[in-house]
């Protein structure tokens, strides 16, 4: 096990992929790993995002890994992919979707399967961002399981947690209850470019002014993903809150 961990630290791909699996079975060796990759975790940003499905999470994932990688900055993904109920097997669609980074050596991505965990996140999440983390990846990003309420698990995985949103969810911004809008850091309207999107833009301007004053104003982010329009200013946007954080000393609590 030394002999696998010090390969990890060292940068093996292949080390990692398999420490990655222990962890996600629930082997004890991925157990063992960890308690010993723990004080070198810390490291990273952990950046979250969650939204209902059809929102566009994957391609917002996909351009904000484009963003960090043309800073110099090595990239992490955990997927989360709906299970089947009935097979435990998960859907691992993001992964097609997110192909032009797999050619690229300073990105990892992991699709883990929600196994049917409430909250949008699977059971091994944490543990796979802290070995991600160890690792030496500047920047994690997770992407839950569109699951819409049950999502709130989102904002103890991450540092920063953006919550997508569409013009077409119009209708549903009366069901984003104040869970959901409590743990946004960072609020994108993807598709933008759609009717209705100043009303969504506007309707949760009106929304977080109904939020008990957390000593940091979300910001909206209007972007079209799929022309990568807009993503600078969102990863600016997840860079002000990460400083915010740091200068008000809530950095410690987030990582708690």
């Amino acid at each position: 096990l030394a002999e696998l961990e010090e390969r990890l630290l060292s940068g093996d791909r292949r080390a990692l992929a398999r420490v990655l699996s222990w962890v996600e079975s629930g082997d004890q060796r991925g157990r063992d790993i960890l308690r010993a990759l723990y004080p070198r975790s810390g490291r990273a940003r952990t950046i979250g995002l969650t939204g209902s499905p059809g929102a566009g999470k994957s391609t917002v994932t996909n351009e904000l890994a484009k963003v960090f990688r043309a800073r110099g900055q090595t990239v992490g993904i955990v997927a989360i992919d709906p299970s089947s109920p009935y097979t435990m097997g998960a859907i691992l669609g993001d992964r097609v979707r997110m192909s032009e980074l797999y050619s690229d050596p300073d990105v990892f991505i992991r699709s883990l399967a929600s196994r049917g965990a409430l909250g949008g996140l699977s059971v091994a999440t944490q543990d796979v961002v802290h070995v991600l983390d160890a690792y030496g990846k500047d920047v994690i990003l997770i992407e839950t399981v569109g699951a819409g309420q049950d999502e709130v698990d989102i904002a103890g995985a991450a540092q920063t947690t953006i919550l997508v949103n569409t013009p077409n969810m119009g209708d549903e911004v009366q069901t984003l209850k104040a869970g959901i809008m409590e743990i946004a850091d960072v609020l994108a309207v993807n598709k933008s470019d759609l009717p209705g999107a100043n009303r969504m833009v506007s309707a949760l301007k009106a929304l977080l002014s109904l939020n008990p004053d957390r000593g940091w104003d979300a910001p909206i982010v209007p972007i079209i993903a799929t022309q990568g329009e807009g993503i600078e200013k969102l990863a600016e946007a997840c860079d002000a809150h990460f400083e915010e954080l740091e200068s008000s000393g809530k950095m410690q609590r987030a990582e708690l």
